[in-house]
Protein backbone atom coordinates (compact mmCIF):
# COMPACT_ATOMS: atom_id res chain seq x y z
CA UNK A 1 0.00 0.00 0.00
CA UNK A 2 2.97 2.52 0.61
CA UNK A 3 4.30 2.11 -2.62
CA UNK A 4 0.84 2.61 -4.58
CA UNK A 5 0.83 5.93 -2.42
CA UNK A 6 3.88 6.56 -3.43
CA UNK A 7 3.23 6.43 -6.73
CA UNK A 8 -0.14 8.05 -6.89
CA UNK A 9 1.81 11.35 -5.45
CA UNK A 10 4.97 11.19 -7.39
CA UNK A 11 4.49 9.32 -10.87
CA UNK A 12 0.90 10.46 -11.59
CA UNK A 13 0.30 13.88 -13.06
CA UNK A 14 -2.30 16.19 -11.65
CA UNK A 15 -5.12 15.59 -14.04
CA UNK A 16 -4.58 12.05 -14.90
CA UNK A 17 -5.03 12.13 -10.43
CA UNK A 18 -8.52 13.18 -10.86
CA UNK A 19 -9.08 11.19 -13.84
CA UNK A 20 -8.31 8.51 -11.39
CA UNK A 21 -9.80 9.44 -8.48
CA UNK A 22 -13.36 10.06 -10.84
CA UNK A 23 -12.67 6.51 -12.25
CA UNK A 24 -11.93 4.31 -9.70
CA UNK A 25 -15.27 5.73 -7.48
CA UNK A 26 -17.77 5.25 -9.74
CA UNK A 27 -18.64 1.56 -8.78
CA UNK A 28 -18.91 2.93 -5.39
CA UNK A 29 -21.59 6.01 -6.54
CA UNK A 30 -23.35 3.51 -9.01
CA UNK A 31 -24.61 1.91 -5.49
CA UNK A 32 -25.02 4.99 -3.88
CA UNK A 33 -26.08 7.89 -5.93
CA UNK A 34 -26.36 7.51 -9.79
CA UNK A 35 -26.49 11.50 -9.86
CA UNK A 36 -23.31 11.60 -8.68
CA UNK A 37 -22.00 8.51 -10.51
CA UNK A 38 -23.20 10.56 -13.93
CA UNK A 39 -21.45 13.73 -12.90
CA UNK A 40 -18.24 11.54 -12.05
CA UNK A 41 -18.36 10.09 -15.49
CA UNK A 42 -18.94 13.19 -17.26
CA UNK A 43 -16.22 15.02 -15.20
CA UNK A 44 -13.93 12.59 -16.55
CA UNK A 45 -15.40 12.99 -19.99
CA UNK A 46 -14.07 16.33 -19.76
CA UNK A 47 -10.94 15.80 -18.32
CA UNK A 48 -9.73 13.43 -20.67
CA UNK A 49 -10.58 15.88 -23.61
CA UNK A 50 -8.28 18.66 -21.75
CA UNK A 51 -5.76 16.03 -21.41
CA UNK A 52 -5.82 14.16 -25.09
CA UNK A 53 -5.42 18.10 -26.41
CA UNK A 54 -2.84 19.43 -24.49
CA UNK A 55 -0.62 16.36 -24.40
CA UNK A 56 -1.69 15.17 -28.00
CA UNK A 57 -1.95 11.27 -26.79
CA UNK A 58 -1.31 8.79 -28.99
CA UNK A 59 -2.72 5.44 -26.98
CA UNK A 60 -5.68 5.83 -29.17
CA UNK A 61 -5.02 5.47 -32.62
CA UNK A 62 -4.14 1.42 -31.83
CA UNK A 63 -8.35 1.67 -30.88
CA UNK A 64 -9.29 3.70 -33.98
CA UNK A 65 -11.43 0.70 -35.35
CA UNK A 66 -13.39 0.53 -32.06
CA UNK A 67 -13.72 4.39 -31.58
CA UNK A 68 -15.07 4.57 -35.36
CA UNK A 69 -17.80 2.08 -34.09
CA UNK A 70 -18.63 4.36 -31.29
CA UNK A 71 -18.68 7.19 -33.71
CA UNK A 72 -21.17 5.58 -35.47
CA UNK A 73 -23.27 4.48 -32.84
CA UNK A 74 -23.25 7.94 -31.77
CA UNK A 75 -24.64 9.02 -35.53
CA UNK A 76 -27.38 6.19 -35.54
CA UNK A 77 -28.66 8.22 -32.22
CA UNK A 78 -28.29 11.63 -33.49
CA UNK A 79 -29.93 10.95 -36.70
CA UNK A 80 -32.98 9.44 -35.08
CA UNK A 81 -33.23 12.93 -32.46
CA UNK A 82 -33.12 14.96 -35.65
CA UNK A 83 -35.91 13.15 -37.16
CA UNK A 84 -37.99 12.12 -34.02
CA UNK A 85 -41.18 13.93 -33.29
CA UNK A 86 -40.41 13.60 -29.36
CA UNK A 87 -37.13 15.51 -29.96
CA UNK A 88 -37.27 17.58 -26.76
CA UNK A 89 -38.02 14.71 -24.91
CA UNK A 90 -34.98 12.78 -26.38
CA UNK A 91 -32.53 15.68 -27.05
CA UNK A 92 -30.82 15.09 -23.01
CA UNK A 93 -30.78 11.18 -23.44
CA UNK A 94 -29.26 11.14 -27.10
CA UNK A 95 -27.31 14.40 -27.54
CA UNK A 96 -25.02 13.51 -24.50
CA UNK A 97 -24.56 9.57 -24.89
CA UNK A 98 -21.28 10.28 -26.27
CA UNK A 99 -20.15 10.95 -22.50
CA UNK A 100 -20.38 7.16 -22.18
CA UNK A 101 -17.69 6.63 -24.61
CA UNK A 102 -15.64 9.22 -23.07
CA UNK A 103 -15.93 6.96 -19.74
CA UNK A 104 -14.31 3.45 -21.43
CA UNK A 105 -11.63 5.84 -23.64
CA UNK A 106 -11.10 7.27 -19.92
CA UNK A 107 -10.43 3.57 -18.05
CA UNK A 108 -8.57 2.62 -21.38
CA UNK A 109 -6.03 5.95 -20.86
CA UNK A 110 -5.12 4.77 -17.53
CA UNK A 111 -4.60 1.31 -17.91
CA UNK A 112 -2.26 1.93 -20.80
CA UNK A 113 -0.51 4.94 -19.06
CA UNK A 114 -0.02 3.40 -15.74
CA UNK A 115 0.74 -0.18 -14.84
CA UNK A 116 -0.03 -0.03 -11.32
CA UNK A 117 -3.78 1.80 -11.83
CA UNK A 118 -5.24 -2.18 -12.08
CA UNK A 119 -3.75 -2.58 -8.35
CA UNK A 120 -5.39 0.67 -6.77
CA UNK A 121 -8.59 0.18 -9.07
CA UNK A 122 -8.84 -3.92 -7.89
CA UNK A 123 -8.62 -2.48 -4.52
CA UNK A 124 -11.02 -0.04 -4.79
CA UNK A 125 -13.68 -2.51 -6.73
CA UNK A 126 -13.00 -4.81 -3.74
CA UNK A 127 -13.53 -2.54 -1.12
CA UNK A 128 -16.69 -1.28 -2.26
CA UNK A 129 -18.25 -4.52 -3.42
CA UNK A 130 -17.78 -6.05 -0.20
CA UNK A 131 -19.66 -2.93 1.66
CA UNK A 132 -22.19 -3.76 -1.08
CA UNK A 133 -22.39 -7.33 0.56
CA UNK A 134 -21.77 -5.95 4.21
CA UNK A 135 -24.43 -3.80 4.03
CA UNK A 136 -27.30 -5.67 2.28
CA UNK A 137 -26.14 -8.48 5.09
CA UNK A 138 -26.86 -6.01 7.96
CA UNK A 139 -30.50 -5.27 6.42
CA UNK A 140 -31.25 -8.71 6.11
CA UNK A 141 -30.30 -9.49 10.08
CA UNK A 142 -30.83 -6.29 11.31
CA UNK A 143 -33.71 -4.55 9.48
CA UNK A 144 -32.03 -1.51 7.76
CA UNK A 145 -28.95 -1.24 6.36
CA UNK A 146 -25.83 1.28 6.92
CA UNK A 147 -27.86 4.18 5.64
CA UNK A 148 -31.41 3.34 7.70
CA UNK A 149 -33.16 2.17 4.74
CA UNK A 150 -35.31 -0.94 5.64
CA UNK A 151 -36.61 -3.81 3.56
CA UNK A 152 -39.14 -3.08 1.25
CA UNK A 153 -42.52 -4.33 2.95
CA UNK A 154 -40.94 -4.40 6.42
CA UNK A 155 -44.05 -3.24 8.60
CA UNK A 156 -46.09 -5.74 6.76
CA UNK A 157 -46.69 -8.90 8.07
CA UNK A 158 -47.38 -10.99 4.90
CA UNK A 159 -44.63 -9.38 2.67
CA UNK A 160 -41.44 -11.50 0.95
CA UNK A 161 -38.70 -10.42 3.27
CA UNK A 162 -35.89 -9.29 0.44
CA UNK A 163 -33.20 -6.89 0.91
CA UNK A 164 -32.12 -3.81 -1.71
CA UNK A 165 -29.38 -2.54 0.42
CA UNK A 166 -27.98 0.85 -1.03
CA UNK A 167 -30.86 1.40 -3.56
CA UNK A 168 -33.52 1.73 -0.96
CA UNK A 169 -36.87 1.26 -3.03
CA UNK A 170 -35.53 0.31 -6.26
CA UNK A 171 -35.18 -3.74 -6.95
CA UNK A 172 -31.42 -3.31 -8.52
CA UNK A 173 -28.92 -4.42 -5.84
CA UNK A 174 -29.17 -7.99 -7.50
CA UNK A 175 -28.50 -6.35 -11.00
CA UNK A 176 -25.74 -4.11 -9.54
CA UNK A 177 -23.13 -7.32 -8.28
CA UNK A 178 -24.15 -9.68 -10.74
CA UNK A 179 -23.09 -6.76 -13.29
CA UNK A 180 -19.66 -6.20 -11.96
CA UNK A 181 -18.90 -10.06 -10.79
CA UNK A 182 -17.36 -10.82 -13.90
CA UNK A 183 -15.19 -7.73 -13.85
CA UNK A 184 -13.92 -8.39 -10.00
CA UNK A 185 -13.29 -11.69 -11.18
CA UNK A 186 -11.04 -10.65 -13.98
CA UNK A 187 -9.58 -8.23 -11.75
CA UNK A 188 -8.77 -10.91 -9.51
CA UNK A 189 -6.78 -12.87 -12.10
CA UNK A 190 -5.42 -10.24 -13.44
CA UNK A 191 -3.15 -9.44 -10.27
CA UNK A 192 -2.45 -13.04 -9.90
CA UNK A 193 -3.25 -13.75 -6.62
CA UNK A 194 -2.13 -17.20 -4.97
CA UNK A 195 -5.37 -17.84 -3.70
CA UNK A 196 -7.02 -16.51 -6.98
CA UNK A 197 -9.72 -20.08 -7.13
CA UNK A 198 -10.19 -19.92 -3.27
CA UNK A 199 -11.24 -16.15 -3.55
CA UNK A 200 -13.27 -16.04 -6.59
CA UNK A 201 -15.64 -19.39 -5.62
CA UNK A 202 -16.47 -17.42 -2.38
CA UNK A 203 -16.85 -14.17 -4.03
CA UNK A 204 -19.23 -16.21 -6.53
CA UNK A 205 -20.67 -17.99 -3.23
CA UNK A 206 -21.32 -14.28 -1.49
CA UNK A 207 -22.93 -12.43 -4.63
CA UNK A 208 -25.28 -15.81 -4.86
CA UNK A 209 -27.16 -15.51 -1.74
CA UNK A 210 -27.34 -11.98 -1.91
CA UNK A 211 -29.11 -11.62 -5.19
CA UNK A 212 -31.26 -14.80 -3.95
CA UNK A 213 -32.14 -12.57 -0.87
CA UNK A 214 -32.94 -9.36 -3.94
CA UNK A 215 -35.75 -11.97 -5.05
CA UNK A 216 -34.36 -10.67 -8.68
CA UNK A 217 -35.25 -13.41 -10.76
CA UNK A 218 -33.32 -11.29 -14.07
CA UNK A 219 -30.20 -10.88 -11.90
CA UNK A 220 -30.35 -14.61 -10.81
CA UNK A 221 -30.65 -15.81 -14.13
CA UNK A 222 -27.65 -14.03 -15.31
CA UNK A 223 -25.80 -15.40 -11.94
CA UNK A 224 -26.03 -18.47 -12.93
CA UNK A 225 -25.09 -17.34 -16.73
CA UNK A 226 -21.83 -16.04 -15.04
CA UNK A 227 -21.00 -19.71 -12.59
CA UNK A 228 -21.44 -21.71 -16.04
CA UNK A 229 -18.54 -19.52 -17.91
CA UNK A 230 -16.73 -19.64 -14.60
CA UNK A 231 -17.14 -23.68 -15.05
CA UNK A 232 -15.15 -23.59 -18.06
CA UNK A 233 -12.12 -22.69 -16.38
CA UNK A 234 -12.62 -23.72 -13.02
CA UNK A 235 -9.58 -26.25 -11.56
CA UNK A 236 -12.09 -28.20 -9.77
CA UNK A 237 -15.41 -27.96 -11.31
CA UNK A 238 -16.84 -30.95 -8.77
CA UNK A 239 -16.06 -28.53 -5.86
CA UNK A 240 -17.50 -25.72 -7.63
CA UNK A 241 -20.68 -27.39 -8.58
CA UNK A 242 -20.91 -29.05 -5.55
CA UNK A 243 -20.83 -25.67 -3.64
CA UNK A 244 -23.11 -23.97 -5.52
CA UNK A 245 -26.09 -26.58 -5.15
CA UNK A 246 -25.42 -27.09 -1.79
CA UNK A 247 -25.96 -23.52 -1.20
CA UNK A 248 -28.94 -23.04 -3.81
CA UNK A 249 -30.69 -25.96 -1.79
CA UNK A 250 -30.44 -24.68 1.37
CA UNK A 251 -31.74 -21.27 0.20
CA UNK A 252 -34.63 -22.83 -1.49
CA UNK A 253 -35.49 -24.86 1.35
CA UNK A 254 -35.15 -21.96 4.28
CA UNK A 255 -36.90 -19.21 1.80
CA UNK A 256 -40.07 -20.92 0.77
CA UNK A 257 -41.79 -17.90 -0.21
CA UNK A 258 -38.72 -16.79 -2.75
CA UNK A 259 -39.04 -20.14 -3.72
CA UNK A 260 -42.59 -19.80 -4.81
CA UNK A 261 -41.39 -16.14 -6.24
CA UNK A 262 -38.86 -17.99 -8.35
CA UNK A 263 -40.34 -21.44 -9.53
CA UNK A 264 -43.93 -21.20 -9.31
CA UNK A 265 -44.42 -17.79 -10.07
CA UNK A 266 -42.11 -17.29 -12.88
CA UNK A 267 -44.08 -20.60 -14.11
CA UNK A 268 -47.45 -19.04 -14.00
CA UNK A 269 -46.13 -16.33 -16.10
CA UNK A 270 -43.99 -18.59 -18.59
CA UNK A 271 -47.54 -20.52 -19.37
CA UNK A 272 -49.12 -17.46 -19.76
CA UNK A 273 -52.60 -18.30 -18.53
CA UNK A 274 -54.23 -14.72 -19.91
CA UNK A 275 -54.80 -16.01 -23.16
CA UNK A 276 -56.43 -19.39 -25.23
CA UNK A 277 -53.08 -19.74 -27.11
CA UNK A 278 -51.77 -23.58 -26.54
CA UNK A 279 -49.37 -26.04 -27.61
CA UNK A 280 -50.18 -30.00 -28.70
CA UNK A 281 -50.16 -30.28 -24.50
CA UNK A 282 -52.75 -27.88 -24.05
CA UNK A 283 -49.84 -25.14 -22.02
CA UNK A 284 -50.45 -21.69 -22.51
CA UNK A 285 -46.76 -20.60 -23.41
CA UNK A 286 -45.49 -17.67 -22.89
CA UNK A 287 -42.35 -15.65 -23.11
CA UNK A 288 -41.40 -14.84 -19.85
CA UNK A 289 -45.12 -13.36 -19.46
CA UNK A 290 -47.87 -12.03 -21.15
CA UNK A 291 -47.35 -8.81 -19.94
CA UNK A 292 -43.34 -8.89 -21.50
CA UNK A 293 -44.90 -10.31 -24.84
CA UNK A 294 -47.19 -7.74 -25.08
CA UNK A 295 -44.29 -4.78 -24.55
CA UNK A 296 -42.15 -6.36 -27.51
CA UNK A 297 -45.68 -6.51 -29.51
CA UNK A 298 -45.90 -2.77 -28.75
CA UNK A 299 -42.35 -2.40 -29.98
CA UNK A 300 -42.44 -3.97 -33.14
CA UNK A 301 -45.49 -1.70 -33.82
CA UNK A 302 -43.71 1.08 -33.42
CA UNK A 303 -40.48 0.02 -35.03
CA UNK A 304 -42.89 -0.49 -37.97
CA UNK A 305 -44.14 3.47 -38.17
CA UNK A 306 -40.10 4.67 -37.77
CA UNK A 307 -38.65 1.58 -39.11
CA UNK A 308 -34.93 3.10 -40.62
CA UNK A 309 -34.25 5.38 -37.21
CA UNK A 310 -36.94 4.67 -34.76
CA UNK A 311 -38.97 6.86 -32.62
CA UNK A 312 -36.10 8.26 -30.85
CA UNK A 313 -34.37 7.42 -27.14
CA UNK A 314 -36.60 7.07 -24.75
CA UNK A 315 -39.51 7.96 -26.67
CA UNK A 316 -41.53 4.26 -26.43
CA UNK A 317 -44.20 5.68 -23.59
CA UNK A 318 -44.72 8.21 -25.67
CA UNK A 319 -44.68 6.61 -28.92
CA UNK A 320 -47.44 3.72 -27.71
CA UNK A 321 -49.94 6.88 -26.52
CA UNK A 322 -49.31 8.02 -29.82
CA UNK A 323 -50.20 4.81 -31.68
CA UNK A 324 -53.27 4.35 -29.09
CA UNK A 325 -54.72 7.26 -30.15
CA UNK A 326 -54.73 7.25 -33.53
CA UNK A 327 -57.94 5.83 -34.92
CA UNK A 328 -57.22 6.11 -38.30
CA UNK A 329 -54.34 2.96 -37.45
CA UNK A 330 -56.55 1.14 -34.97
CA UNK A 331 -54.11 -1.54 -33.81
CA UNK A 332 -55.92 -5.47 -32.75
CA UNK A 333 -54.05 -7.97 -30.80
CA UNK A 334 -52.24 -10.70 -32.54
CA UNK A 335 -52.92 -14.39 -32.44
CA UNK A 336 -51.51 -15.04 -29.22
CA UNK A 337 -53.52 -12.61 -28.07
CA UNK A 338 -50.86 -9.57 -27.38
CA UNK A 339 -52.08 -6.02 -27.11
CA UNK A 340 -50.45 -2.86 -26.72
CA UNK A 341 -48.98 -1.93 -23.33
CA UNK A 342 -47.78 1.04 -22.67
CA UNK A 343 -44.50 1.72 -20.08
CA UNK A 344 -41.29 3.76 -19.64
CA UNK A 345 -39.66 1.18 -22.04
CA UNK A 346 -40.17 -2.37 -23.66
CA UNK A 347 -37.92 -4.47 -21.19
CA UNK A 348 -35.97 -5.79 -23.89
CA UNK A 349 -32.84 -4.61 -25.13
CA UNK A 350 -32.34 -5.38 -28.23
CA UNK A 351 -36.30 -4.32 -28.63
CA UNK A 352 -36.29 -1.37 -27.35
CA UNK A 353 -32.83 -0.37 -29.71
CA UNK A 354 -35.22 -1.90 -32.35
CA UNK A 355 -38.06 1.02 -31.75
CA UNK A 356 -35.91 3.45 -30.67
CA UNK A 357 -33.36 4.19 -32.27
CA UNK A 358 -35.04 1.84 -36.09
CA UNK A 359 -33.58 -0.75 -38.09
CA UNK A 360 -29.40 0.14 -38.26
CA UNK A 361 -29.15 0.66 -34.51
CA UNK A 362 -30.57 -2.93 -34.05
CA UNK A 363 -28.42 -3.98 -36.75
CA UNK A 364 -24.89 -2.66 -35.18
CA UNK A 365 -26.31 -4.26 -31.51
CA UNK A 366 -26.70 -7.55 -33.54
CA UNK A 367 -23.16 -6.85 -35.05
CA UNK A 368 -22.20 -6.16 -31.28
CA UNK A 369 -23.53 -9.46 -29.96
CA UNK A 370 -22.10 -11.38 -32.96
CA UNK A 371 -18.80 -10.36 -32.05
CA UNK A 372 -18.94 -11.16 -28.22
CA UNK A 373 -20.38 -14.92 -28.99
CA UNK A 374 -17.52 -15.17 -32.05
CA UNK A 375 -14.98 -14.55 -28.98
CA UNK A 376 -16.12 -16.95 -26.46
CA UNK A 377 -17.03 -19.36 -29.64
CA UNK A 378 -12.83 -19.06 -29.99
CA UNK A 379 -11.44 -19.20 -26.71
CA UNK A 380 -14.22 -20.91 -24.29
CA UNK A 381 -12.74 -24.00 -24.02
CA UNK A 382 -9.29 -22.84 -25.01
CA UNK A 383 -8.31 -20.18 -22.60
CA UNK A 384 -4.68 -20.91 -21.76
CA UNK A 385 -4.78 -20.75 -17.97
CA UNK A 386 -1.51 -19.53 -17.09
CA UNK A 387 -2.11 -16.79 -18.81
CA UNK A 388 -3.54 -13.97 -16.60
CA UNK A 389 -4.63 -11.80 -19.61
CA UNK A 390 -6.48 -13.92 -21.32
CA UNK A 391 -8.41 -14.95 -18.38
CA UNK A 392 -9.42 -11.36 -17.01
CA UNK A 393 -10.44 -11.02 -21.17
CA UNK A 394 -12.49 -13.91 -20.82
CA UNK A 395 -14.77 -12.73 -17.62
CA UNK A 396 -15.01 -8.79 -18.98
CA UNK A 397 -16.50 -10.58 -22.12
CA UNK A 398 -18.30 -12.49 -19.68
CA UNK A 399 -19.53 -9.36 -18.57
CA UNK A 400 -20.29 -7.88 -21.62
CA UNK A 401 -22.29 -10.27 -22.33
CA UNK A 402 -24.56 -10.18 -19.15
CA UNK A 403 -25.31 -6.61 -19.90
CA UNK A 404 -26.40 -7.18 -23.32
CA UNK A 405 -27.46 -10.99 -22.66
CA UNK A 406 -30.97 -11.21 -25.26
CA UNK A 407 -33.05 -14.06 -23.99
CA UNK A 408 -34.56 -12.81 -20.54
CA UNK A 409 -36.02 -9.13 -19.51
CA UNK A 410 -33.53 -5.81 -19.00
CA UNK A 411 -33.62 -2.81 -17.73
CA UNK A 412 -33.29 0.54 -20.07
CA UNK A 413 -30.38 0.22 -22.32
CA UNK A 414 -30.09 3.86 -23.04
CA UNK A 415 -30.92 4.87 -18.92
CA UNK A 416 -27.74 6.22 -17.23
CA UNK A 417 -27.39 3.40 -14.77
CA UNK A 418 -27.35 0.46 -16.99
CA UNK A 419 -25.29 2.48 -19.41
CA UNK A 420 -22.41 3.72 -17.24
CA UNK A 421 -22.15 -0.18 -16.21
CA UNK A 422 -21.91 -1.24 -19.66
CA UNK A 423 -19.16 1.28 -21.01
CA UNK A 424 -17.23 0.99 -17.82
CA UNK A 425 -16.65 -2.21 -18.80
CA UNK A 426 -16.22 -1.77 -22.33
CA UNK A 427 -12.61 0.54 -20.97
CA UNK A 428 -11.54 -2.14 -19.68
CA UNK A 429 -12.17 -4.66 -22.91
CA UNK A 430 -10.76 -2.16 -24.97
CA UNK A 431 -7.60 -2.33 -23.28
CA UNK A 432 -7.27 -5.99 -22.72
CA UNK A 433 -8.38 -6.67 -25.99
CA UNK A 434 -5.51 -4.21 -27.18
CA UNK A 435 -2.93 -5.87 -25.10
CA UNK A 436 0.65 -7.00 -26.93
CA UNK A 437 0.18 -9.61 -24.61
CA UNK A 438 -3.11 -10.78 -24.57
CA UNK A 439 -2.59 -11.41 -29.44
CA UNK A 440 0.93 -12.60 -29.11
CA UNK A 441 0.00 -15.46 -26.82
CA UNK A 442 -3.73 -15.88 -26.36
CA UNK A 443 -4.57 -15.39 -30.15
CA UNK A 444 -1.61 -17.89 -30.95
CA UNK A 445 -3.52 -20.15 -29.00
CA UNK A 446 -6.87 -19.97 -30.57
CA UNK A 447 -5.36 -20.84 -33.93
Amino acid sequence: MGELYRNFKEKIEFADKFLLILIIVVPFLLATSIFLADLACSISGIILIYIFFKKKIIFFRIIRTEIILMVVFYLIIIISLLFTKYFEHSFLASFFYFRYFLVSLSIFYLLKKYDFFITIFSYSLMFTILIVLMDALIQYFYGSNLFGYDWPGRDDEDSVKIITGFFNDEKKLGSYLVRFLPLLLAVIYWRERKKNDLLSVSLILLVGMIIFLTSERTALTLYFIVCTFYFFISKNKFKFISCIILIFACLFYTHPMLKAKFIKFTMSQLQGNYSNLKDNNGINLRYYSYEHESLVYTSIKIFQENFLIGSGVKSFQLACFDLKKDKLKQIDKNKRQNKLVCSTHPHSTYFQILSDIGFFGFIFALYILYYIISIFSKFAFKIYKNDKISISYYFINVGVLVSIFPLIPSGNIFNNWISLILFYLLGFWLYLKKTQHFKEDVYKHAK
